[in-house]
C-alpha cells in the first residue's frame, strides 16, 4: 500500500520594491525643478532678499521621506547655483550640497519620526548654523559671523513655507506614507472589512 505525500508547492519570492521608481524619478524632477526656480523668487527679509530655493528640498522630506528631500535639496542647490554662475565656486557648492544632503535628510527624519514642528527649529539650526560653520575652513572665522543671521533668516522662511506646502499635501492626501502623530488620509478611503459571520449552530 503506497502513499502519495503532498509536495508542498515553492512559493514565489516577492519582488524587490525598486527605490527609484518613475513616479519617484519624475517627482524628484519636478521639485529640483521647483528648487531651480526658487532661486529666482526674492524675498525681502531684515538682512536683505531670501531665495526660495531650498523649499523643495524640505518639502520633499518632511512629506516623502529624507533620502527624496536629500536627493531634491543636493540637486537643487546645485542646479540655483549653476543659474547664478556658481558665486563660491564650484568646489565649495559641492561641499554645500553634500552637507545639505545632512542636514535636510535630519530635518526630513525629525518631521517623520518625531514631530514635524519639532523639526522646523532642528532644520533652521542645521541650515543656518551648520551653513554658515561649514565655510569656515576655508574662508575663516569672519565669514561665520557675516553669513550667520541671513542664512538663519533665509532657513526659517524656506523652513516655514516647506512646513505649510507639507500641511496642504497631508490635508488633500497627496503626501508619503504617514509621519508621527499624522493619519494618512487614505486611511480613510479603505473599504471596512466584513464582519465575522457566526458559526451555524
Amino acid at each position: 500500500m503506497s502513499t502519495n505525500t503532498p509536495v508542498a508547492e515553492p512559493q514565489p519570492t516577492p519582488a524587490k520594491k525598486n527605490y527609484f521608481a518613475p513616479k519617484r524619478i519624475a517627482r524628484i524632477a519636478i521639485l529640483v525643478a521647483l528648487s531651480a526656480v526658487g532661486a529666482f523668487i526674492k524675498l525681502p527679509s531684515p538682512t536683505g532678499t531670501v531665495a526660495l530655493d531650498s523649499a523643495p528640498g524640505f518639502v520633499a522630506a518632511a512629506a516623502f521621506g529624507p533620502g527624496e528631500g536629500s536627493i531634491v535639496g543636493a540637486l537643487g542647490h546645485m542646479f540655483s547655483a549653476l543659474i547664478t554662475g556658481f558665486p563660491l565656486g564650484l568646489p565649495v557648492h559641492l561641499l554645500v550640497a553634500a552637507a545639505t544632503i545632512v542636514w535636510v535628510g535630519a530635518f526630513g527624519w525629525v518631521a517623520r519620526k518625531v514631530n514635524i514642528w519639532v523639526a522646523i527649529p532642528v532644520g533652521i539650526i542645521l541650515n543656518g548654523v551648520g551653513g554658515a560653520a561649514l565655510l569656515i575652513p576655508i574662508y575663516g572665522v569672519g565669514i561665520f559671523a557675516t553669513l550667520l543671521v541671513p542664512l538663519l533668516v533665509g532657513s526659517a522662511i524656506n523652513i516655514v513655507i516647506a512646513v505649510a506646502v507639507v500641511k496642504v499635501l497631508d490635508a488633500t492626501g497627496l503626501s508619503g506614507k504617514p509621519r508621527k502623530g499624522k493619519k494618512a488620509k487614505g486611511d480613510l478611503l479603505v473599504a471596512p472589512t466584513d464582519k465575522p459571520t457566526e458559526p451555524a449552530a
